[in-house]
């Protein structure tokens, strides 16, 4: 392998690690669903805890009924979330309030 070529994966191995790092329980999160060429859902999650050495991210899916636990290795943080047309702080704020009893739940453990 040239060097370029690994310090390149080891760039993007680092900048994994912090946005792994910068994710919190009891944030929210949303996995990306496609529907068909260019259509898709977002659906949001609790994060419950985050594992940086594994890269993925527990999560209480909230979209779902019952609540079940998944893990994540894909998903958007509401800092991405609001670079994307159609979604505003107001509307996450909202979405925080519906999902507060989970998010305390998370964060009190």
């Amino acid at each position: 392998m040239k060097k370029n070529d690994f310090l390149k994966i080891e760039q993007g191995y680092f900048e994994r690690r912090k946005y792994l790092e910068n994710i919190k329980p009891g944030n929210l999160v949303w996995e990306v669903i496609g529907r068909g060429g260019w259509d898709v859902d977002y659906h949001p999650a609790v994060v419950k805890g985050v594992n940086v050495d594994e890269d993925y991210i527990d999560v209480i899916d909230v979209s779902e009924p019952n609540n079940p636990e998944k893990k994540y290795t894909s998903f958007v943080t509401e800092s991405q979330l609001l670079k994307i047309a159609g979604f505003s702080k107001e509307g996450i704020e909202q979405e925080r309030k519906e999902y507060e009893g989970i998010i305390k739940m998370v964060t009190q453990n």
